[in-house]
Parts: C-alpha cells; sequence; structure tokens
C-alpha cells in the first residue's frame, strides 16, 4: 500500500502490510507498523519507526530519529526482523534492533545506539542461526559516535541492559587501545591483534570485567567486533564496523574514548 503524507508535518501509520510509506517534506512523524516496510521521510526533522517486519527506512535530508522497530521506549520486538537504516544529510541517531540490521548514517555527525547486548537469537535461511550482528556501514570517529543503553543511567529505554562505564556525558571512565596483552581492567577496550571471537580476546586481556566493550579485528569475516564481555574470559559479538579489512585498517580507525557513550 502507497500512504503519502502531504507538504506540512505529518503523521503517518502503515498498515498490517507491506506498504510504501513516503512524506517528502515537514517534521514527520512515521510508523510502519507489521510488514516489509519501505520509509522515506524526505526532508524535516523526522522520528520513524520501521515496526514489525524486514524494512528499508531513509531519513532523507535532516536530523532524524530511526528505528527498524518499535522504537527504545517501547517493548523490543519479539523474532528476527532484518532492518536496513539510511541516516542521509543531517545529524541523525539511528538505533540498532534486534536482527541482522544494517545502519548507515550519511553525511553528519551521527550517533548508533545499541539498546542490547544480547539481540533476540533465531535462525535466518540466507545466514543460519544467531544472524544478529548489526553492521555500522559508515562510521567516522571523527564526528560519529556510538551510544549504549544502560539500564539506570538517564533515562534508559525498555529493557536496556548494557552497563554504564560513562565519566561524564560524553566519554567513557577508562579506555585502551593496542595489542591485548597491554589492556588491564580498561572498560572499553580496542584491540588491534586478529581474533575469531570474543571470548579468545577476553581470555588475552586482563581484568576485564561482565560489561566491557571490546573492539576487535576479526580475519574470519574481514571486519572490526565490537564484543561485550559477559563473565570472565567469555563475551558475545554483537556488532560489525564496515569498511575494516585488516589490522592495520582498525588500527587506522583512531577509535578513542570519546567515541563511545553511554545514554
Amino acid at each position: 500500500m502507497l500512504i503519502r503524507g502531504g507538504p506540512s508535518d505529518n503523521s503517518l501509520l502503515g498498515s498490517g502490510g507491506d506498504d510504501l510509506l513516503v512524506d517528502p517534506t515537514g517534521n514527520d512523524w512515521v510508523d510502519g507498523a507489521r510488514g516489509n516496510d519501505s520509509i522515506s521521510a524526505g526532508e524535516g526533522n523526522d522520528r520513524v519507526f520501521g515496526g514489525e517486519g524486514n524494512d528499508h527506512v531513509f531519513g532523507d535530508a535532516g536530523n532524524d530519529y530511526l528505528s527498524g522497530d518499535n522504537g527504545r521506549e517501547r517493548p523490543r520486538v519479539g523474532g528476527q526482523d532484518n532492518d536496513k537504516l539510511y541516516g542521509g544529510p543531517g545529524d541523525d541517531v539511528l538505533f540498532a534492533s534486534d536482527g541482522r540490521d544494517h545502519l548507515t548514517g550519511g553525511d553528519g555527525q551521527d550517533t548508533f545506539v545499541f539498546q542490547f547486548h544480547d539481540p533476540v537469537p533465531g535462525v535466518d535461511p540466507s545466514y543460519g542461526p544467531n544472524p544478529d550482528n548489526t553492521t555500522i556501514v559508515d562510521f567516522d570517529p571523527t564526528q560519529d559516535t556510538f551510544a549504549f543503553d544502560a539500564a539506570g543511567y538517564y533515562s534508559d529505554g525498555s529493557s536496556a541492559n548494557f552497563v554504564s562505564h560513562a565519566s561524564s556525558r560524553s566519554g567513557v571512565d577508562t579506555f585502551y587501545s593496542g595489542a591485548a596483552s597491554g589492556a588491564n581492567g580498561e572498560h572499553v577496550v580496542v584491540i588491534t591483534d586478529s581474533y575469531l571471537n570474543g571470548s579468545d580476546v577476553a581470555r588475552d586481556i586482563s581484568g576485564e570485567h561482565a560489561g566491557d566493550i571490546m573492539v576487535y579485528y576479526n580475519p574470519g569475516t574481514q571486519s572490526a567486533h565490537l564484543a561485550y564481555v559477559t563473565s570472565e574470559n567469555h563475551a558475545e559479538d554483537f556488532a560489525h564496523i564496515g569498511g575494516i579489512h585488516s589490522q592495520a585498517d582498525l588500527a587506522a580507525l583512531g577509535l578513542s574514548a570519546w567515541d563511545f557513550t553511554f545514554v
């Protein structure tokens, strides 16, 4: 079904099927509801929710707030939704949901928000079991930010389950970047060695705590991974950073404490 907005600020709600929602101008509120929807919010500062289903969401120009599922404040969607979000020009906030999502911020200072380190497991016909790692396609540390929705911290969302390690509204309290042998108890570590899974990283660093966040290069997937420490010597991967094809690429990305925040 085609659902089209007018020239001013509009509220659009999708049907229970596969919809095309288009609103070319205005500061709009758009909810695709159920179904595999394609949403183009157009110019303006828009709030867009894909809802249940495998959605394509385009914020287009403006400072947009985009979620492939139902949004941070509402209960998480049951099942496996594989969404693609495109922020476009402007300072956008893109929310990673359950499922194999692809998030592209586009031009501007974008924030990529993770609410869960444990996306709902499932089986995808194309990828097999546990296809739940989000991919951040175009993270730029000179202007973009990772944000983690921590339980009990600020206005945490429904069922937020990251652990806050914030020293202030921006940045984390302890940060390390380098070889695994040099890490010792920092809450966010960027490891420039190669590993095939996050648990091997947790084994080789010292003093890790449940809730710590690790970034490392995986030669098997030829990408950088974000992982979350769940217990001593054990971690679970939850996201990939696109455009990283070697250890050298990860080191050259130049991630710092200021690229990681908690909300």
